[in-house]
This record gives structure tokens, sequence and C-alpha cells, in this order.
């Protein structure tokens, strides 16, 4: 399935960039989030579906 996961500006919670996911699971996708973001606020997204949100202490 097609992803989005999106970087998140830890005070704003506004986009600062985008990468395209191609996994199998929300589950997979959330792991790759958190791998990829290992430290900041991020957001998983399929389609118009938001799959997960982590957020970080600004």
């Amino acid at each position: 399935m097609h992803y989005r996961l999106y970087g998140l500006d830890d005070s704003t919670g506004k986009i600062v960039n985008g990468n395209d996911l191609q996994v199998k699971t929300d589950e997979e996708a959330i792991r790759v989030g958190h791998e990829t973001f290992p430290e900041k606020s991020f957001e998983i997204w399929c389609r118009a579906r938001r799959v997960h949100t982590h957020r970080t202490a600004a």
C-alpha cells in the first residue's frame, strides 16, 4: 500500500518534509516512521486516512 510519512516541526506541528512509503501494513508504516524520525514528530497517512500521529515535546 502507498503511505505518506510527514516530518513535523516540533514547535508548530507544520509539515517540514514528506516521504512516500510502500509497505504492506499500518504497523509496518508506523515502524518505519519511528525509524526515520526517532526523536521528531511525524504523521503517517494512507490516502485521506490518518494512520498515526507521533508528537514529541516541543
